[in-house]
């Protein structure tokens, strides 16, 4: 296999998620330990990892594909993931895909790749029995390409079925990566000089001993920070939330999906709380580790269910809980899923609604930034720039402030005395002009 692929030429493009983010990754590392390497200019190979949340992210897959067809007909074309997990072999030849792969395979894509190169038909290979399978998909990325933070996979799938999400029937059911073999991955990040791990997952809560993965992970001497990229709300339970405020390395950052502040849509949402069962979470969480804790959530606006009295109570309660970011996405039905039977809400309102919620957010996020104005807070640098740094506080606050010789992966305090644009600025901080995607989790 490496003679064929060295000095390939490869491109990848990732949709979606954090896991995804991971698996490309992943991927990624794979082709280069057979010799091929990244050239988004003039690639042999094009691998997309597609994303199926919504409707518009399966038509960006899909755009993403044309285009590689379109631009590099040459190059072999293979597209992964939570889309591809969905579609037909006869769509997948419309596509004019060379390589379909859906979830728990995706590490024997390098393989596929080398049989298309070598000659070998259109290859279309999906796990249909993903609901059952207990297979784990043994990805790697033991050296991260950006190397002031790794996402780190340990969970696979998930069993809640909300109403509204497709997820479990394109990532299947529930499975946690073994926990030595996290760990020692984890202890590779580290050792590799980065100093910073967001554990991911589909439902992270799920993994069959988070508290235990948390201590062991945490303990590693070369790790600064530890995240969860994402974690549900009713996963934060006592015995997780003692591991955290034990592990000097978690950062006081939890982001749990709210997706409604209505009981009535929680319920339809089939969400399995409560809005005043999520504000006890919050408060428990909060009381574990600390008034600096930041919780970010995820806002659904237009969910089925959501008349405008519900619409009005959901962010009425947003209000109330003190989130600081707030992902604002509208309702997208998904095919198969029990929301979609539902009466939608009209595209005027839904846009209505999404309109206010942005606006709800955007206030509440710089209402828990400038509670750090004139404070002196520590960011980790992750990029520095036109004699500027930026990089995140523990608690996930973008900052930036000016460099004074410090390097990336430095700790660098600074007081701010400014916010805009999501972040905090520090006095005469120059205007570096910095890319928006080094600080997303």
């Amino acid at each position: 296999m490496t003679n064929i692929l060295s000095g390939k030429k490869f491109s990848i493009h990732i949709q979606g998620c954090r896991t995804n983010q991971y698996e490309g990754e992943a991927i990624a590392a794979a082709l280069e330990a057979h010799g091929a390497r990244r050239d988004d200019e003039a690639p042999d190979i094009i691998v997309i990892v597609t994303c199926a949340i919504t409707a518009v992210a399966e038509r960006k897959c899909r755009k993403l594909i044309r285009r590689a067809r379109r631009e590099h007909p040459n190059a072999v074309t293979a597209a992964c993931g939570c889309s591809s997990q969905k579609i037909s072999e006869s769509e997948a030849a419309e596509l004019g895909l060379d390589i379909t792969i859906g979830n728990r395979e995706k590490h024997l894509l390098p393989h596929m790749i080398v049989e298309r190169l070598a000659g070998a038909r259109d290859i279309y290979k999906i796990n249909e029995n993903i609901m059952t399978d207990a297979s784990w998909d043994s990805l790697s990325l033991d050296r991260p390409r950006l190397h002031t933070r790794a996402f780190l996979k340990v969970q696979d799938g998930c069993a809640h079925f909300c109403s509204y999400c497709i997820v479990p029937f394109v990532r299947g059911r529930p499975v946690s990566r073994p926990m030595d073999e996290a760990v020692d991955e984890a202890r590779r990040i580290t050792e590799s000089g980065c100093p910073e791990i967001v554990l991911t997952g589909i439902h992270l809560g799920l993994y069959e001993n988070l508290p235990e993965l948390v201590r062991r992970i945490g303990a590693l001497p070369e790790l600064k920070r530890l995240r969860f990229g994402s974690i549900e709300p009713f996963a934060v339970d006592e015995a997780l939330l003692s591991a955290l405020a034990e592990t000097p390395a978690f950062c006081e950052h939890l982001h749990m999906p709210l997706q409604s502040g209505d009981d009535g849509v929680l319920a339809s949402m089939r969400r399995g709380y409560t809005a005043a069962e999520f504000a006890k979470i919050a408060e428990r969480a909060r009381a574990a580790l600390g008034d600096s804790l930041h919780i970010s959530t995820d806002l659904m606006v237009g969910f089925p269910a959501e008349d405008g009295a519900a619409f009005r109570r959901s962010l009425d309660f947003v209000k109330s809980v003190g989130f600081g970011k707030v992902h604002v996405f509208p309702y997208s039905p998904r095919s198969g899923t029990t929301a979609a039977s539902m009466t939608p809400v009209p595209d005027a309102v839904m846009k209505e609604r999404t309109a206010e919620a942005l606006e709800t957010a955007a206030e509440l996020h710089e209402k828990f930034c400038s509670r750090w104005l004139g404070r002196e807070i520590t960011i980790l640098t992750e990029e520095i720039k036109d004699g500027a740094a930026r990089g995140l506080t523990r608690n996930y606050i973008r900052a930036e402030a000016p460099a004074r010789g410090a390097g990336v992966n430095e700790e660098l305090s600074l007081t701010p005395a400014g916010y805009r644009a999501e972040t905090l600025f520090a006095a005469e901080t120059p205007n570096a002009g910095f890319s928006e995607e080094i600080s997303v989790i």
